[in-house]
């Protein structure tokens, strides 16, 4: 990744190679006035040609390519520290203690969960006192909640309040399984005598 804004440039994704210069030495000295001589005089062959033949004659000048490569190196670097180092350091940091919410096989004996994850593999709470009326249930005996938080393969624990799970426990309610994503299907054995109320929703999420 470099930043095409900045074409003179390579960084973050390489370190920019900006050649070293070096002071002029005395029989170098000539030369360079040479140069300056016919840059004045805007003789361009002959700055060519002093160039080819003193290779080492670039290494104490500074002009414009230098320059923009500098300012662009510069330039990339702040751009990277304004809109990347939060992401870098994030990541650095998961890296560093291990934490991976995608763990498999091996690589769960010395692996780090965040916080959201664990807080699922617990049970996370996605809903309070749902009341399922009685006209609720249709004609299988079925009552679908429904909700953008619950996953596919996620485990949802159902929680009646404490004035209707004998009504509950009396029409044989079961959760059904493998009802997809966004939705828990409740299964009654015969229609509850009382409108039910939920106290609580929870979701057990395993694989992330």
């Amino acid at each position: 990744m470099s930043y095409p804004e900045y074409p003179h440039s390579k960084f973050p994704e390489t370190i920019c190679d900006l050649p070293n210069m070096q002071d002029a030495t005395s029989t170098l000295r000539p030369i360079i006035d040479q140069y300056n001589e016919a840059w004045l005089n805007n003789d361009t062959d002959k700055m060519i040609e002093l160039k080819e033949q003193y290779p080492n004659l670039m290494k104490s000048l500074f002009n414009a390519e230098k320059f923009n490569v500098l300012l662009d190196g510069v330039k990339a670097t702040q751009k990277f520290f304004m809109e990347e180092v939060d992401t870098m350091v994030h990541t650095v940091a998961q890296n560093t203690v291990g934490i991976n919410d995608m763990a498999t096989g091996e690589d769960k004996r010395t692996n780090s969960y965040s916080a959201l994850k664990t807080d699922y593999l617990t049970g996370v709470t996605i809903d309070t006192n749902v009341p399922i009326p009685r006209s609720a249930w249709d004609s299988n005996l079925t009552f679908t909640y429904s909700s953008d938080k619950i996953s596919e393969n996620d485990r949802v624990n159902i929680y009646f309040s404490s004035d209707s799970m004998l009504f509950a426990a009396k029409a044989f309610i079961i959760v059904k399984e493998n009802t997809g994503a966004g939705n828990v299907v409740l299964k009654a054995n015969k229609l509850p005598k009382s409108e039910l109320t939920i106290r609580e929703i929870e979701v057990v999420r395993k694989d992330g």
